[in-house]
């Protein structure tokens, strides 16, 4: 075609320029997918998606939404593109990104990124280790940061392991000690952004350690234990968003009662509390600790 016909589509409507250098050929809405490969393809040679538009691609749930983030080389100068985040790195080699991939399985919701019939073909990207290190080193606050690494591997997307290597292969990030400290927690088995704030909780306070996630067989059933100290018999259980739900709820209940007629001390608190009062977790753990026999080291 020359150059007159495709200026010719364009200022009639049948095709879109979303980006310079991109032509769509059709007339009707454009697409998430269409506007990330749009993205790359504008900036050119080496760019890949990466972070959450990566990430949203290879199934992680809960991250995707807001601009398309593209990965340059550290070296490259490049305008700056409407909707589009251009993130600089000296480390895009064959470790941290595949060029086009189809996710290795597919979630039972997708993610509002990708429509239900994928295409053939997916925009260049980071490989999901790499996808989720950036998410936590660019995340807004730390509890962000620790969110995005415990979901990842809660959602068996990822292992601690592969995290590590990524951070290796980095070298110094911006949250570099927060990465590894949690990626430490997440290794020794706390597998929410809760159980890892608890944890702090207890180091700082100086309370005994706690198992994490332990396996009980109560009333017939097998429950999992978020905190437990089994030497004093006492079950501390911390509520997220996931306990809103009816069946949810139920199950813990059932859970809980179960675990009282074993004769264990069932403590719940929020996670919001962890947060915002970790002084009156701390001091009320605590209290129930000694009342069970616990001498603290003084």
């Amino acid at each position: 075609m020359t150059e007159a016909e495709i200026r010719w589509k364009l200022r009639s409507g049948r095709w879109q320029r979303p980006m310079r250098g991109v032509l769509v050929t059709h007339s009707g809405p454009i697409t998430n997918i269409q506007m990330t490969w749009a993205a790359v393809e504008s900036i050119g040679v080496g760019a890949v998606l990466g972070g959450a538009s990566a990430a949203s691609f290879d199934c992680l749930r809960g991250f995707d939404g807001g601009p398309v983030v593209v990965l340059v080389d550290a070296a490259r100068h490049v305008a700056r593109r409407l909707g589009v985040i251009i993130r600089r790195s000296r480390h895009l080699g064959s470790d941290d990104v595949y060029p086009r991939r189809l996710p290795r399985r597919l979630p039972r919701r997708l993610p509002r990124r990708l429509p239900r019939r994928l295409p053939r073909r997916l925009p260049p990207r980071t490989r999901l280790p790499r996808s989720v290190v950036d998410i936590a080193n660019w995340a807004q606050d730390e509890d962000d940061a620790r969110a995005v690494l415990a979901a990842a591997v809660q959602q068996r997307l990822v292992t601690v392991a592969e995290l590590h290597r990524v951070v290796e292969r980095r070298g110094s990030l911006h949250r570099n000690t927060l990465i590894i400290d949690t990626l430490s927690d997440l290794g020794d088995g706390a597998h929410s952004v809760a159980e890892i704030l608890y944890r702090k909780i207890e180091n700082h306070y100086g309370l005994p350690a706690a198992q994490r996630q332990k396996r009980i067989d109560a009333d017939g059933n097998r429950y999992h234990l978020d905190i437990w100290y089994e030497t004093w018999q006492v079950w501390v259980e911390i509520d997220g968003g996931h306990h809103r739900e009816a069946r949810q709820w139920w199950n813990e209940l059932a859970r809980q009662n179960a675990g009282v007629l074993q004769d264990r001390l069932i403590l719940r608190f929020p996670v919001h509390l962890l947060r915002t009062q970790p002084e009156r977790v701390a001091d009320q753990v605590a209290t129930t600790l000694r009342q069970r026999g616990w001498k603290p080291n003084l």
